[in-house]
């Protein structure tokens, strides 16, 4: 008993498979170079680059607390000292 191969089902998987492989390719390579043309063509028409922008964010209102907690350890503590103040 043997087992004969079917050439021409191996042959159209072959050739599926390739094109699948290349329409990978394809967007692969799209996906590479499309921001390098965008900068190129963005450089070429003489378009400004864009400014940074410094945001006077105050690190004190990110700070990052226990979600048990009412208020955050550094203003308890500032909030009690204030009213042993008084």
């Amino acid at each position: 008993m043997t087992a004969e191969v079917n050439y021409e089902a191996l042959v159209l998987f072959g050739r599926f498979g390739g094109a699948m492989l290349g329409l990978l390719l394809l967007v692969w390579l799209i996906a590479i170079f499309t921001p390098k043309a965008a900068k190129l063509i963005d450089r070429l028409m003489g378009k400004p680059r864009p400014e940074r922008v410094e945001d006077n964010i105050k690190p004190e209102e990110y700070e990052v607390h226990s979600i048990f907690e009412d208020v955050p350890f550094k203003k308890q503590e500032a909030q009690e000292a204030r009213d042993e103040e008084k």
